[in-house]
Order: C-alpha cells, then sequence, then structure tokens
C-alpha cells in the first residue's frame, strides 16, 4: 500500500471523495472525472498506478478493492487522516466491495446486499418474484443437461446468460434444442478473471420480444427518480452486443406510468435506496420486463449520451448522493443525442485506422477512436466492447437527426490490418 501525490491545497474545499478503482480506458472513463473534478476531490483507490487519470485526483492508495480485507484496512487509515464525505464507485467488479468499505466507515451507501443482488443476476431474479411487475421466468443451472430441461419447461426461444458478467459478454438467444449445446459452451466460456465462478453459472430464461432500453434513475433515500431513457441498438444476433445507444430529453417513455411503476418495483425488491442505476427493460407485448438491475453508473457511455442530450451529469448526481445530499436531475437542456460503435469488416489486428476528419457530416459532436496499431479486434461473439474500433456521438433535434449523422460518418474510417480466419 502507498499514498501518492503531494498534500492538498488546505484552501480547496471541495468534497473530499474516495474513488474505488477508475478505469484502465480513459476514452471511456475521462469525461467522467473531467466532471467529477470540477465539484469534488477524488482519492483514488486502485491497484493500477494512476496515469491518464492523474490530472484529476487529490491522491491514490495502491490497493485493489477485490482484495477487501486490505481495502478495508487501507480505507480505514485514510478517513482517519482525511475523512472523506463518501464512497464512490461505477466498476461493476468493485462496486459491492466499495458499497461494504462505506457501511465500514458509515458513510452513506445502498445496503452491500443489495448491490449484490443486482450483481448476482441469479439472486436479482430470486428476489424478483412472480408476483413483481416486471419479473422473469429464470433458472440457474450447472450443465448443459440441466439447461435442456429448463429451456423445455420455459418454452423455446430462451437467453442464456452469465451469471455476473457485464457488457452482454456470452448472452445468446437460442431458437431450439439443437442450438443449445454449442450456445451453452459459448455462455459458459465468458468468464471475467476478476469475478468468482459459481456451480450454477448459467441463467437460462425467457425470451423477451420488443424493443429494449434503459432507465438510469437517482435514488436518494429509497426514492427513484428516472433522469433519462436510453433506446439500445441491438443487431448483431444471436447475441445482445449493444451498438448504439439514443437518448431524448423528452422521451415519452420517461413518463410512462407502467415503465416507471416496473423500476420502482425492482428497485424496492433489491433494497437499493441510494445511489444511481442503470435498469434495463424489454418492452414486450405482455408489457415491461425487466432485463438487469445495474446497481452503478450505465457503461458504455450511455451517461455521457445522457449528458450531452438533457445536461444531466449523473455521475456528479452519484457523487452528491454518496455524501448524503439530494441531486438536482432536472434537465439543463432539450435536446437528443446518440452514439454508434463502429467495427472492422472483419477479425484482425490493427495496423493503422484513421478517420477523414474533413468530411464530418453536420451534427456530429465527437468521435472517438478505439483501436490503435497491433490491438486484436474480434467481431461479436468472439468479442463484445472490446471489438469495437471507434464511436461517434452525434447531437440533433430527434433520432433521424442522429441517424443520419452516424451512417454519413461509417464511410469516414479507414482501417488496415492482418486478417485473423479463425
Amino acid at each position: 500500500m502507498s499514498d501518492g501525490f503531494p498534500p492538498d491545497d488546505p484552501a480547496d474545499h471541495r468534497p473530499l471523495i474516495l474513488l474505488v478503482n477508475s478505469g484502465m480506458n480513459p476514452q471511456y472513463r475521462e469525461w467522467g472525472l473531467r466532471g467529477l473534478h470540477r465539484e469534488f476531490r477524488l482519492w483514488l483507490l486502485d491497484a493500477r498506478e494512476a496515469t491518464w487519470d492523474r490530472p484529476y485526483l487529490a491522491g491514490q492508495t495502491k490497493v485493489d478493492a477485490l482484495d477487501l480485507d486490505e481495502a478495508l484496512d487501507a480505507a480505514k487509515e485514510l478517513f482517519k487522516r482525511m475523512p472523506f464525505a463518501g464512497v464512490l464507485c461505477y466498476d461493476e467488479m468493485r462496486v459491492h466491495n466499495a458499497a461494504r468499505i462505506a457501511e465500514a466507515l458509515g458513510v452513506p451507501t445502498s445496503p452491500s446486499e443489495a448491490i449484490l443482488a443486482c450483481r448476482d443476476k441469479s439472486l436479482t431474479r430470486a428476489r424478483m418474484t412472480p408476483d413483481i411487475p416486471g419479473s422473469v421466468r429464470s433458472t440457474p443451472v450447472p450443465d448443459a443437461a440441466a439447461a435442456h430441461r429448463v429451456a423445455a419447461e420455459i418454452g423455446y426461444p430462451v437467453v442464456l446468460k452469465p451469471r455476473a458478467l457485464a457488457g452482454s459478454e456470452g448472452v445468446a438467444r437460442v431458437d431450439g434444442p439443437e442450438q443449445l449445446d454449442a450456445q451453452f459452451a459459448f455462455t459458459e466460456r465468458a468468464h471475467f478473471a476478476e469475478v468468482e465462478r459459481y456451480a450454477e453459472g448459467v441463467l437460462v430464461e425467457e425470451y423477451l420480444d420488443g424493443p429494449e432500453i434503459g432507465v438510469d434513475a437517482a435514488v436518494f433515500h429509497g426514492e427513484v427518480e428516472p433522469v433519462f431513457i436510453s433506446r439500445k441498438e441491438l443487431d448483431r444476433p444471436p447475441t445482445f452486443e449493444e451498438t448504439g445507444h439514443f437518448v431524448s430529453t423528452d422521451d415519452p417513455l420517461l413518463r410512462d406510468p407502467e415503465i416507471v411503476e416496473v423500476v420502482r418495483a425492482a428497485h424496492a425488491a433489491l433494497g437499493f435506496d441510494n445511489g444511481v442505476t442503470h435498469t434495463e427493460l424489454r418492452l414486450t407485448a405482455r408489457g415491461p420486463r425487466v432485463v438487469e438491475l445495474n446497481g452503478r453508473l450505465s457503461g458504455d457511455l450511455v451517461s455521457y449520451v445522457g449528458l450531452l442530450a438533457t445536461g444531466v451529469d449523473l455521475l456528479v448526481a452519484a457523487a452528491r448522493i454518496a455524501c448524503g445530499e439530494r441531486p438536482d436531475v432536472r434537465p439543463r437542456r432539450r435536446s437528443s443525442a446518440a452514439v454508434r460503435y463502429f467495427y472492422p469488416p472483419h477479425d484482425m489486428v490493427v495496423d493503422d485506422l484513421r478517420l477523414d476528419t474533413d468530411r464530418l457530416p453536420p451534427g456530429i459532436w465527437e468521435v472517438t477512436l478505439l483501436a490503435e496499431p497491433g490491438k486484436r479486434l474480434l467481431l461479436p461473439p468472439g468479442s463484445f466492447v472490446k471489438g469495437r474500433m471507434a464511436a461517434g456521438f452525434a447531437v440533433g433535434e430527434d433520432a433521424a437527426a442522429c441517424d443520419r449523422s452516424l451512417k454519413g460518418l461509417g464511410e469516414l474510417f479507414h482501417i488496415r490490418g492482418r486478417r485473423i480466419d479463425g
């Protein structure tokens, strides 16, 4: 364990927050730290030496929060010297331990059991009993034989998903028993090194028809306030890779009473009462159904798109809640924004990636290149988020305007590389 950086300026009265893991990828996270830095001092708890994030930090203690005992000891020692106002974490793999740290220090948080119920999709389904609006039939299984039995009971098509991953990793639709063995092997192989393996590590769930949306909400003392709706693009079946997101400040779904009821019922069932959340729903013919409830800031740059559309920074809202303060999440602007992810034409090792910036379509706000020379890009299902070569952001008056801008952008990428076969 080591502390870094010179002492703070005593005249700096911004609240101090313990940030548990900032992330390795500035393309996905730097926008958030820029906003936090304007209003808070941040002390990082992370095993990785601060690099891109260092300008936004007051200091760092090098500890991995996955080692709860060591992280607790470090946090308690820090708290004696510099009593921070709250603990903040947007890392899916560490958000549960971050809540346990906050509990031990007596600073605001949702119960760690509620965070775990969000992390563990089997616990989510167990708490969302059939009488709760938005519940879904789901059973954890240990092997393919059990998956066959459960799928036959539920009825095809079904969805297989890992119990505790994120980013649509390993999630697949199965249309019949002849596909199940291969898809089960695909789902079972999906694994993050930082996630424990479960004896019943795969869920078999009923397939949900209809479009998929995300509801990003601020939760303060049990009051769930939806802030914006994101509409997802899913066009790489049989996987559920999200290839884009769209947010409009005036989306009518934000005021849909059935959607609001389902989101609030899910939070109550899981016991989540403080923080920001990202609830994924399918709008089925039988009404909204909960895909999952994430007890953290949304990933995949959805929150950044929401910021572009509404002017509301949900990461700043999360920090305020972590300090025990009700955030103001009323829209600052009324607009629409979208992100679309771009992929190489085939699996490759990148030699060169360029963007023709002289011909950017009107409405393009920003373009972020996600691949550098030497990076392996595998299309889904070979890889998911890591297979993207770029992200493009558009701002416009509506979805059609954003879509026109982003369609034109796709023609302006020039990528060369060595094809990966097999």
